[in-house]
């Protein structure tokens, strides 16, 4: 399994990113299987109340790393696990787990140089590269930053995007704005994500060869 792992240091809305992120991919054809990595068991409680096309498993344990392969389905070895982690500020050891596992570790970041300056404080690049003497291949995860919840007409973007492209970070070209279509996804909501922004994520996801 290849396993997509959304982290912040503090809430950004990776719970509505790994729901839409799933439904997309889903639509897209491949095999999913969602994670919930996070103790509020929000990302679980969208997909039991919701019509979902695939499952959320729960999963936040600081054992994930060695649990989560050991409950992958017969036939879903191919799959994409997309996982909703807790803010690594107040849940570290989790994190680190799921870190341990991960294909590729996305920063959910909004565009503001102050939540710049959060995710530096952690300090989140670090925290990820860190995890590489544990992993198989004693290398961290591919990383790179999606900006969401922006704000519409937010002038910062630029400024936001070529400071973290100055700090050595891989940053996505697509930008999930803070519409209601995306920040009102809660349980029972209906996701469509075909013509939707997650829609062009996988596809730029797709061609900068991050997913198999």
């Amino acid at each position: 399994m290849y396993f997509v792992a959304n982290v912040s240091p503090r809430s950004t809305g990776k719970t509505t990113n790994s729901a839409w992120m799933g439904h997309a991919l889903h639509e897209r054809g491949r095999k999913v299987i969602g994670y919930d990595a996070d103790d509020s068991k929000q990302f679980s409680r969208w997909q039991a109340a919701g019509n979902y096309p695939f499952v959320v498993q729960q999963a936040a344990t600081p054992a994930f790393h060695l649990n989560v392969p050991q409950m992958v389905p017969a036939g879903f070895e191919d799959a994409i696990g997309v996982v909703d982690v807790g803010h690594l500020e107040d849940h570290r050891k989790v994190g680190a787990s799921v870190l341990r596992l991960a294909d590729l570790a996305i920063i959910n970041l909004p565009p503001s140089m102050n939540d710049v300056e959060r995710m530096e404080e952690l300090p989140t690049k670090e925290f990820i590269d860190d995890m590489a003497s544990l992993r198989m291949d004693s290398k961290p995860p591919a990383t790179w930053v999606l900006l969401c919840k922006a704000p519409t007409g937010v002038n910062e973007i630029p400024q936001v995007r070529e400071y973290l492209e100055d700090e050595g970070y891989n940053v996505f070209t697509t930008v999930v704005p803070a519409v209601v279509k995306y920040m009102r996804t809660h349980e029972g909501s209906d996701i469509l994500a075909k013509g939707s922004v997650f829609d062009e994520l996988v596809t730029e996801m797709e061609e900068r060869g991050l997913l198999p």
